[in-house]
Order: C-alpha cells, then sequence, then structure tokens
C-alpha cells in the first residue's frame, strides 16, 4: 500500500540532535544574559543606597563600588573606612565588604605612630621603645581630643628610641581643631598630616607649628579646605 504523500516529513535522528544542541545553547544565553543584566541591576542598586547612605553618615570621603552583592571601599582614614564598612554591610543584600585601602608594613626598627579621627571616633596605633613616651602619648590623644578613642601605642623594645615621641602631646594640642584628622608618623622620616580646616590662614598656621615641633622631621601635609571662597 502507498505511503500516504500528505504525511509528516520524515527527520534524521542526526538532524534532530542538531536542533536540540541549537535551543539548549539559546537557553544557555538567555539564561546567562538574564544573570548578567540581573547582577548589575543589583549592583547599581545597592552602590547607589550604599552612596545614600555613606554621605548621611559624612562619609562621602569613601567611595564604594559593587560587583553582584560585594562592595569594595576606597579612600577615607582608617576610622572612616571601619565606619563605612559597619554602614554599608548593615544594608540588606550585600554580601561582603572589603576595604582595599592597604596600609604598608611599618618601617622595621623604628618608633612610629599614626592616628586617625572621624567625628567623635579616634583610633590610634603605634610603637615605641618608652613606657613612659607610650603613656604620655596616650594621654596626650585623650586629653587634647577628648573624645573616644581605640587602638593603643605599644612598647616595644626592638624599636629605637626617637625624639619625637616626648613632643607629640604638644602636637596633638596644635591639630585638636582639624576635622577627619590624620596624622602620621611612619618611621620614614616623614610627619604626614592630613584632614580638613575652615581656611588658608589656619591650614598655614598648622602646618607651621607642627614644623616648628616637629624639626627632625619633613612635613607632608595635605589639609583640605570647608569654606567656599567668598565672593568680591
Amino acid at each position: 500500500m502507498p505511503l500516504d504523500p500528505g504525511g509528516p516529513p520524515h527527520v534524521s535522528d542526526r538532524s534532530l540532535r542538531g536542533a536540540v544542541a541549537l535551543v539548549v545553547a539559546a537557553l544557555v544565553a538567555v539564561v546567562a544574559a538574564g544573570s548578567v543584566l540581573g547582577s548589575r541591576a543589583v549592583a547599581d542598586d545597592l552602590t547607589q543606597r550604599s552612596r545614600t547612605v555613606l554621605v548621611a553618615a559624612g562619609l562621602d570621603d569613601v567611595t564604594v563600588d559593587f560587583t553582584g552583592r560585594e562592595a569594595e571601599l576606597h579612600g577615607g582614614n582608617d576610622v572612616e573606612a571601619r565606619l563605612a564598612s559597619a554602614a554599608v554591610a548593615a544594608l540588606p543584600g550585600v554580601r561582603r565588604v572589603d576595604d582595599r585601602n592597604v596600609d604598608p608594613r611599618p618601617v622595621a626598627g623604628v618608633a612610629r605612630f599614626e592616628l586617625d579621627r572621624a567625628g567623635d571616633d579616634v583610633e590610634i596605633s603605634g610603637a615605641v621603645s618608652s613606657p613612659d613616651d607610650a603613656a604620655a602619648i596616650k594621654v596626650g590623644v585623650a586629653t587634647a581630643l577628648r573624645t573616644m578613642v581605640t587602638g593603643d601605642v605599644t612598647v616595644d623594645g626592638t624599636v629605637a628610641g626617637a625624639r619625637w615621641a616626648s613632643t607629640l602631646p604638644a602636637v596633638l594640642e596644635i591639630v585638636a581643631g582639624v576635622e577627619g584628622l590624620e596624622l602620621e608618623i611612619p618611621g620614614d622620616g616623614t610627619v604626614r598630616l592630613g584632614g580638613e580646616v575652615d581656611d588658608a590662614a589656619t591650614r598655614s598656621r598648622v602646618a607651621a607649628k607642627i614644623a616648628d615641633a616637629l624639626p627632625g622631621l619633613r612635613l607632608v601635609e595635605t589639609l583640605r579646605l570647608v569654606a567656599a571662597p567668598r565672593g568680591d
């Protein structure tokens, strides 16, 4: 009996397998594209919300970028970075927060000191050779800045004595009014001073006093002005 010429066309197994493979590849591409677009949308949303939170908290010196749900922080001093990390990590949807500010290794065998300030939070670190110097520095921080202090200055008998250690309490009085204060003596022959002051006259006065108080160190000053210039 002859075959019905109107019946369905014959499809080989090879052609069928090829068609299935094309369909699967197309579905994978669609799913992958949707995943990428969805990840970008999530990252953009978290970035915007994080920046809003940081500005509201006065931490706009810290920048944040997201890859998916994972954040990277850049900028700000140590205290600002710590506060920003806590603020961003508290947002719903954030999986992880990494601070990309990498502090260099301390210079071996020399005394050092670092102080970072953000609002009412102050963090100190460092090492000196004398217990008296360590105690005087910590008292000087508490007396000059009159705020919450975290961290410590330790006594390390392996580091050399430093002339600046006995002068540092007086230096702290000079910089007490600097907002967002960043003061560091890393042991490389410099003293680094950053933060915000009201005007150029204050910046020049503070820098001159620091240079006079620490004559053995080269001043690296990055103070910023916060007051807008007045028009004529």
